[in-house]
């Protein structure tokens, strides 16, 4: 507590006058940032038009909102780690909102024909996923075309099979 004091330029004691100990700052930290961060998405949907750009907007926000915050993923971390319920609650309500927005994003384009979405919920999971692994092992500084191709390689596949010669895949054949 008086590390965090010092930091914010403030008495130890005016800090216990707001939290009682520092599971409580925590968890307040935890809840400011999960509400911030769903705010910050929902506000990017409706702003935005298009399936690419609603998943652009979306990935922009939350690539710059954890590099503005560059120990949050690891406060977030920490809480799962250690299976704190009262300390994650509020962050997990906001991943699974999160969830769900970008699930209808995908849900919205397959009604409307713009992409085939095989298992809307699985792709959601597999981009927030992917997300946080590039903001934890993402090059640094960031490239100014990250989210553009983050979105782009997500919609339109990372990997595509090579052709095939003779029935074989020729990068798999044997010379003669």
């Amino acid at each position: 507590m008086e590390d965090i004091a010092a930091a914010a330029e403030v008495g130890k004691g005016t800090l216990y006058r707001y939290f009682k100990d520092k599971d409580e700052l925590y968890t307040a930290l935890l809840v400011r940032a999960a509400e911030e961060l769903e705010a910050r998405l929902q506000e990017e949907a409706e702003q935005t038009e298009g399936t690419q750009q609603k998943l652009e907007a979306i990935v922009g926000a939350i690539i710059t909102y954890f590099d503005e915050r560059p120990h949050l993923l690891d406060l977030i971390q920490h809480a799962e780690a250690m299976q704190r319920s009262d300390r994650i609650a509020a962050w997990h309500k906001t991943r699974d909102t999160n969830i769900r927005l970008v699930r209808s994003i995908l849900e919205a384009a397959q009604d409307n024909g713009e992409f085939e979405v095989e298992d809307a919920h699985l792709a959601t999971i597999l981009l927030l996923a992917g997300l946080r692994g590039v903001l934890r092992f993402g090059e640094r500084p960031r490239r100014p075309d990250l989210v553009r191709r983050i979105v782009e390689q997500f919609l339109h596949g990372h990997v595509r099979p090579v052709p095939k010669a003779n029935g074989r895949n020729k990068n798999l054949a044997l010379p003669h």
